[in-house]
């Protein structure tokens, strides 16, 4: 039996999402239920959470109107409130905002293996992309998230009816698709950064759903840093044709790393002088995927597999497992996927990748 539920999503922003919603509403519920427990250890109730969030839905109202009218029909149909529901999606522009309980590390810091208060640091997730030796073009992505959201997960196939490219996304169900791939024969993996420049403005989940659509280099890097978003991410992007490269943004700069190579939590282009010093979990996931591509090339989607696997880091390891004195607040893979862009084929692994096996999933379909 399939560990993946997968939902098909076709017409307008709404209607898209109300299937998304009514197919996924026990998951969806399960997810808003956790997030309920944790604004509730810091005392945020609905007026302040409608308070911090006003900002950044205007925003996202002004410039992604169907984005919008997707949440607001998962909200219906999965019978949960649309506040909340954007609020998860714009996770990484609340959670800096709120005090841990006990003034403790936030989450997003916490996870990333520092021992003292950084500036806040959003980080999260290892992306690499890979030309192999036969020309083919192949991507792989960790997402790391909070634990107690683990196994609220779903692949999202999204045909939207105004004439936009199809996406498949593997996706924690409260979020927009953000990490996939889309049937132009383009792959995008998201790390999260941080940056001085960060602030109000489009939450950075939109920006990343609208770059999971992107055509080619140029489309890409449009939309990977469009003005007015509220920070920045390590964009990974694979195309057919073999382009791959990394597009770092802050809130209002962009630069381009060229070729195919890994990525995670900090800024390798001159954008780190924005930046606060990069986390040891950072730097170990960046150093033992750059140790293991070197070793031994990864040829084939099985190969990228088996490093989404790998252990060997510390203090963060790539198939990163929570740690149970911290709880539900404690840093998990949600998921791992693996996309062969020539063969059109994508693979999840709901959870760590080395206690769940890959499922193939057919996205040939995308480009139909």
């Amino acid at each position: 039996m399939s560990e993946i539920r997968v939902v098909h999503a076709r017409g307008d922003g709404f209607s898209r999402g109300m299937q998304v919603g009514a197919e996924l509403q026990d998951l969806i519920q399960s997810s808003i239920a956790f997030y309920h427990r944790y604004l509730d250890r810091r005392g945020v109730s609905s007026e302040q959470l409608q308070d911090l969030l006003t900002p950044y839905l205007v925003a996202a109202e002004t410039a992604y109107p169907d984005m919008m009218n997707v949440l607001k029909g998962m909200s219906v149909a999965a019978l949960v409130p649309i506040l909340e529901l954007f609020a998860i999606n714009a996770f990484e522009e609340l959670e800096p905002l709120l005090e841990s309980p006990e003034g403790e590390l936030l989450f997003l810091q916490k996870k990333e293996g520092y021992t003292q208060r950084p500036a806040p640091a959003p980080d999260r997730c290892s992306s690499i992309s890979v030309r192999t030796p036969d020309g083919g073009t192949l991507l792989a992505h960790n997402e790391h998230w909070l634990a107690g959201d683990a196994g609220n997960v779903a692949v999202v196939v999204d045909h939207p009816a105004d004439g936009r490219v199809a996406v498949a996304s593997p996706t924690v169900v409260c979020c927009l698709p953000a990490v996939g791939v889309n049937g132009h024969g383009a792959a995008q993996g998201i790390g999260s950064l941080t940056a001085s420049d960060d602030g109000i403005g489009v939450p950075r989940v939109l920006v990343s759903r609208s770059s999971l659509e992107a055509r080619d280099r140029r489309d890409a890097v449009a939309r990977g840093a469009m003005p007015g978003r509220a920070g920045g991410y390590g964009h990974v992007f694979a195309f057919t044709d073999g382009d791959c490269f990394t597009l770092e943004t802050t809130g209002r700069e962009h630069r381009l790393l060229e070729g195919a190579a890994p990525h995670t939590n900090h800024y390798l282009s001159d954008l780190a002088e924005l930046a606060p010093e990069p986390s040891e979990g950072s730097r170990a996931r960046l150093h033992r995927l750059l140790e293991l591509v070197e070793e031994d090339p990864p040829s084939s989607a099985e190969d990228l597999m088996t490093i989404m696997r790998d252990h060997s880091s510390a203090p963060q390891s790539i198939c990163l497992h929570p740690d149970p004195t911290e709880g539900d607040e404690a840093s998990a893979v949600m998921f791992s996927m693996v996309a062969d862009l020539g063969a059109r084929r994508m693979w999840v692994a709901v959870g760590n990748p080395c206690e769940h096996e890959y499922e193939g999933i057919d996205v040939a379909e995308l480009s139909a």
